[in-house]
């Protein structure tokens, strides 16, 4: 094992882009992204907020949690950003992708106790409808990249 005290990395299987977004988490993301869109926050300036306001659901499965941020950040109007799919990791995390592919692409991890981190992983995709997911690192950022906010 690593001699740091990054988190050790983890790798998924393939998985399809293709399923559609289910449950109660569709209407809280849409929910979500109105009232912050009233109050003048919108894009990427989601996010910050988004994650709190997730992590404060304490009755909410992971699973709603991670579709709510997909549909959070897919609402958006701004060109160019939003989420990917939703990837289940084999140590149970979900992790909701940005549609960026890039060796350190931002994402949330959502994990399997309903917490939600945001992270960076390498994104690979492999067709229209497929997207590999390796390298997530828990509490990572990158400085710069289309999906993410002003720095923190």
């Amino acid at each position: 094992m690593p001699t740091t005290t990054r988190p050790p990395l983890a790798m998924s299987a393939p998985t399809s882009t293709l399923t559609p977004d289910t449950g109660p988490g569709v209407a809280y993301g849409a929910a979500f992204v109105a009232a912050s869109g009233a109050q003048g926050v919108s894009g990427a300036g989601v996010l910050r907020p988004l994650i709190d306001d997730l992590n404060a659901q304490t009755a909410m499965s992971p699973a709603d949690k991670a579709t709510a941020a997909r549909v959070a950040c897919n609402a958006q109007s701004t060109p160019g950003w939003g989420a990917g799919p939703v990837v289940v990791m084999p140590n149970g995390d979900l992790i909701v992708t940005s549609r960026m592919h890039s060796p350190e692409a931002p994402v949330l991890v959502v994990k399997p106790d309903g917490a939600v981190l945001r992270g960076t992983a390498c994104i690979e995709m492999l067709d229209e409808t497929t997207c590999r997911v390796s390298n997530v690192r828990e509490g990572a950022w990158p400085s710069r990249g289309v999906w993410i906010g002003p720095s923190d």
